[in-house]
């Protein structure tokens, strides 16, 4: 072999060695950084696994608590109903007493509200035990965005002279046009010192609000001061319910016409 033959092999062995190294570098820094990218994928598609399982227990959850607080209510109902509807005061009174507690636990079958708010006019020795319960339940029921039947809502002084007065009051506002029901008036041992027109705040209601302010100074039973409820009550994305609670004052009270 001649001496110009040894000297290509050898540059070409150097060539080729030096093609290794240059590749064993780059595959140095590939490999990691192929190890790496598919790690990053696996971690990004397995956290999303988990937000997503997450994401479903919580919507479990939160269904299985609803429907045991719906069954939690339904009991109540059954057990609460025969003493509500007696005619024995002392049971009644209990019966409130538990409803009262059992609002503050969410768990009040609060389509007894309107039960509860007669309850006053029926037993009114008991007017202060009912407006309790009809508040804690009006609470629990802003809490769950619940669909309270929207009208107007009167409470008056616990005597049998404001009950009548506040009765014909409903009839003279119902028969002057305006939109909203008079859903009940109840007796109460406890209200403002002037008359107000408590509720929710917003453009709809205002309107009608107003409509109910003027109605009420046509009668001669003005003047009236507007409450938002909407702090107190409301719970953050519900929407504000048509609910109008007229409390006649205690040093403004209802007067014969």
């Amino acid at each position: 072999m001649s001496c110009v033959n040894v000297a290509m092999n050898d540059d070409v062995s150097k060539s080729i060695d030096r093609g290794l190294e240059r590749l064993s570098k780059l595959g140095s820094i590939l490999v990691p950084l192929v190890i790496a990218i598919i790690g990053w994928n696996y971690t990004a598609k397995k956290d999303q696994n988990d937000a997503l399982a997450r994401a479903q227990q919580a919507q479990l959850n939160s269904e299985q608590k609803q429907f045991n607080a719906t069954q939690k209510q339904y009991g109540n109902l059954t057990a609460l109903l025969p003493l509500l509807t007696s005619n024995d005061a002392e049971k009644v009174n209990v019966a409130l007493k538990i409803y009262t507690s059992e609002a503050a636990a969410g768990q009040a079958p609060t389509a007894l509200q309107q039960c509860l708010r007669d309850l006053a006019n029926q037993f009114p020795d008991k007017a202060a035990v009912v407006q309790k319960a009809v508040e804690a339940g009006f609470q629990q029921q802003s809490e769950e965005c619940s669909d309270i039947p929207g009208g107007i809502y009167m409470q008056v002084a616990n005597t049998d002279q404001q009950l009548a007065l506040g009765t014909l009051l409903g009839h003279s506002l119902t028969q002057g046009g305006l939109n909203q029901a008079i859903q009940g008036i109840q007796r109460i041992n406890k209200g403002p010192n002037a008359t107000q027109l408590r509720y929710y705040f917003d453009p709809s209601n205002n309107t009608e609000a107003h409509r109910i302010v003027a109605a009420l100074d046509s009668l001669g039973d003005g003047p009236v001061q507007l409450v938002d409820l909407t702090a107190t009550y409301l719970k953050k994305d519900c929407k504000p319910p048509s609910v109008f609670e007229l409390w006649i004052g205690e040093s403004t009270p209802l007067k014969p016409s």
